[in-house]
């Protein structure tokens, strides 16, 4: 018997020409900052311990806002719960016989306007911890990070009486008053009542600034009295 010899026969497919495509021009995507032109510089002699921090600390202001924003909290949320709903406690069916299912009460949290399982109590505390040496690094970080930006002036805006009017020309001068975000860090009350209709100002008392008003603001107007006493805080 002749043999049979079967040739294996393999498809060889040549892998199709890539047609020239001329090369391609970087493109380059420039994001405009809408307040970039209205963002005023000053030059101010601040001290260096405060605002000239070698590194800037980016986890410590993170977790520093986010224990500003938990301190705020109130726990104040409550329910009620069986034992507290009113009602009576009285058996509403016999535990066989009937055929439904047993139950000891009408409030329990199976009915509606039984008491709520598991509720919220006003026991909680939302209050995050942050270590003070984290607090104060994140605090240097955010006024240096507000110095190299040039955004930091020192500035009694000195007024006569309270007048918003008069502030609002004060700023003028400045060139702030296209400024969306200006943080005023003052002492006075004749200044603080001027200034606090004012739209874009936010206004702050020097122990009761925090990081996250700091991170916020464009532009940063201190008064003499103010920053002396946030050097007394860097020892």
């Amino acid at each position: 018997m002749a043999e049979t010899v079967k040739k294996s026969t393999t498809k060889t497919t040549k892998p199709a020409a890539k047609k020239a495509t001329a090369p391609k021009s970087a493109k380059v995507t420039v994001v405009k900052d809408k307040n970039a032109s209205k963002k005023a510089q000053f030059k101010a002699d601040l001290p260096a311990k405060l605002f000239a921090s070698e590194k800037i600390y980016e986890q410590a202001i993170f977790d520093s806002i986010l224990s500003e924003r938990a301190s705020r909290r109130q726990g104040t949320h409550k329910v009620k719960s069986r034992a507290e709903v009113s009602g009576s406690g009285k058996k509403p069916w016999r535990q066989k016989g009937t055929g439904r299912a047993r139950t000891s009460s009408l409030r329990t949290p199976v009915f509606v306007g039984g008491g709520r399982a598991f509720g919220p109590t006003a026991n909680r505390n939302y209050s995050l911890k942050v270590n003070k040496k984290v607090k104060l690094a994140a605090f240097i970080s955010a006024l240096t990070l507000l110095a190299k930006d040039n955004a930091v002036i020192a500035d009694d805006l000195a007024l006569e009486s309270i007048s918003t009017k008069a502030m609002a020309n004060k700023l003028a001068e400045l060139k702030l008053s296209e400024v969306k975000n200006v943080l005023v860090v003052t002492e006075s009350e004749t200044v603080y009542k001027s200034a606090r209709n004012l739209p874009n100002v936010v206004l702050s008392k020097a122990n009761s600034l925090t990081v996250e008003r700091l991170i916020g603001a464009d532009v940063m107007v201190i008064s003499n009295e103010s920053l002396k006493l946030l050097e007394g805080k860097v020892k």
